[in-house]
């Protein structure tokens, strides 16, 4: 009769993976930083876009008054 496996090196086997192979976790954790980066600079940029335009209708606005 064979020395059938204990429960642990089964377990080991199951989540550990191969160097040849890329684990898929990783990948998707990549593309998830990856993502929320872009959505945080998408976020940041439009943030300033309105604050730029505040600025010009302020500016404008003190013109008209003025006038």
């Amino acid at each position: 009769m064979e020395n059938s496996p204990l429960p642990t090196d089964v377990w080991n086997n199951v989540t550990t993976s191969s160097p040849e192979v890329p684990n898929v976790y990783y990948v998707r954790d990549l593309v998830l930083k990856v993502i929320y980066i872009i959505i945080g600079i998408v976020g940041v940029l439009d943030n300033l876009f309105v604050i730029i335009i505040f600025i010009f209708f302020i500016k404008i606005a003190d013109k008209v008054l003025s006038t």
